[in-house]
């Protein structure tokens, strides 16, 4: 997979999600081996997400070198979730990949996953 078709791929589940009212592009880099993708979403139940990385190509496909996804209620003034791999947690099971759940503070283990796991993800936080 290409940075392009990764990026198109991203698109393509931002369009189709049933949660994802809207979406706006910050920024689109698609190099050679590279990219960056950050978008701001409004979900179906008025939440915010921003969500930003950046990728490349491996032998196995994408790989995200660094991202952040932070989920936040319709105001941004509540965190619901915030997933990212800042180095600041060694002490994770899984560093440096974690979560913060509904404080700064309350860090838990997590995984590596890009926005288009973060949209399946979101779908299936919001279903009912």
């Amino acid at each position: 997979m290409s940075p392009p078709d990764y990026l198109a791929t991203i698109k393509e589940a931002l369009t189709r999600s049933p949660v994802v009212q809207e979406w706006i592009i910050v920024n689109e880099v698609a190099l050679l081996e590279r990219g960056h993708f950050r978008v701001r979403l409004t979900l179906s139940n008025g939440d915010f997400v921003e969500a930003s990385e950046f990728f490349y190509i491996c032998k196995d496909g994408i790989e995200q070198q660094r991202y952040r996804y932070q989920w936040m209620d319709a105001k941004q003034q509540q965190l619901k979730k915030r997933w990212d791999n800042a180095p600041h947690f060694p002490n994770i099971e899984t560093f440096p990949h974690h979560v913060h759940v509904n404080q700064e503070d309350n860090v838990l283990p997590s995984q590596m996953f890009g926005i288009p796991q973060l949209i399946t993800l979101l779908e299936q936080e919001l279903s009912p």
